[in-house]
């Protein structure tokens, strides 16, 4: 009788386990280890692009994806769990759901030439989620652009899709984050990069943010952008995570608001202490307070 009672009392723990796995997953869109799918493929696009990961893009949540996320999430201090949930989503630049997203014509043109081409099986519904971005990246893959996911300028042109028919690129991963969101972290990235700075030199490094953002060799949101390895100084010495003042709160409203003093420049740099070599092989536009600024 004993034994029966110990089986029914593992069998509930084991039901009670696995059914708060389920309710995670379905409801936190989290991913972890064993999880399967399209979703597991963009994390290892992602991580793999930016040299976290080094396995196959298979859609398989396995060891080295698990690895992979460790230390993408130890890099960018976040919780250490080895799982995608919903903050480390965000900080790669991921929506919290893929199903919450809105109509955009440039996705539903997008998809139907797609479809045409044999790339894409999903409905032509204008709405951006796994399979269509899975497509996107084959299609890039195939005709040697930037496999990032971004239906952007060069890859419209690939599509054959005029900018009078789609006047904006569409950005997949911005979904799923506030304005309010994106004023707050980049104003954290101005004010530990461009602190002391004239105001108009602080606008400027936030603006090379969402230059980056916009450009198909970078990643697609504000905060993958900042959280790129190596990208940013303030994020390397935990100046990132100083409160902003209202100065850089108030750039950061600029620049989502449209102004960029640098004309579409994509680096800055202090020459004073940069270390970065590369960075020197870079063709200087502008210079601002202390930075340089370059547009390639």
């Amino acid at each position: 009788m004993k034994k029966n009672i110990t089986k029914v009392y593992i069998a509930l723990i084991i039901s009670f386990l696995i059914g708060s796995i389920f309710i995670d997953t379905i409801y936190a869109g989290t991913l972890s280890w064993g999880s399967r799918g399209e979703e597991v493929k963009i994390v290892q696009t992602k991580l793999k692009n930016w040299g976290y990961y080094n396995g196959q893009i298979d859609g398989i949540f396995g060891k080295k994806t698990y690895q992979a996320v460790v230390w993408f999430q130890r890099k960018n201090g976040l919780a250490v769990d080895g799982k995608v949930g919903s903050q480390t989503r965000r900080v790669l630049g991921m929506p919290q759901k893929l199903t919450t997203a809105k109509y955009n014509e440039t996705v539903r043109l997008s998809q139907k030439k797609l479809k045409q081409w044999g790339y894409y099986t999903g409905a032509v519904d204008g709405i951006y989620g796994a399979y269509t971005y899975d497509a996107v990246v084959k299609f890039q893959r195939k005709n040697g652009l930037t496999a990032d996911g971004i239906i952007g300028p060069a890859t419209k042109r690939a599509l054959g899709i005029s900018e009078k028919s789609s006047t904006t690129a569409y950005m997949a991963t911005s979904r799923g984050v506030s304005r309010n969101d994106d004023i707050n972290l980049l104003a954290m990235a101005i004010h530990g990069e461009a602190r002391g700075e004239p105001y108009v030199g602080q606008v400027a490094v936030g603006a090379v943010i969402l230059n980056r953002v916009k450009h198909p060799s970078f990643p697609n949101s504000i905060a993958s952008v900042i959280f790129q390895p190596r990208a940013f100084t303030a994020v390397d010495d935990g100046q990132l995570y100083l409160t902003p003042n209202e100065e850089s709160y108030k750039a950061a409203r600029d620049v989502l608001n449209g102004w960029d003093p640098t004309g579409g420049a994509i680096y800055y740099w202090n020459p004073a202490i940069a270390t970065s070599k590369w960075i020197w092989t870079r063709k200087v536009t502008l210079k601002i307070g202390k930075h340089w600024f370059a547009h390639e």
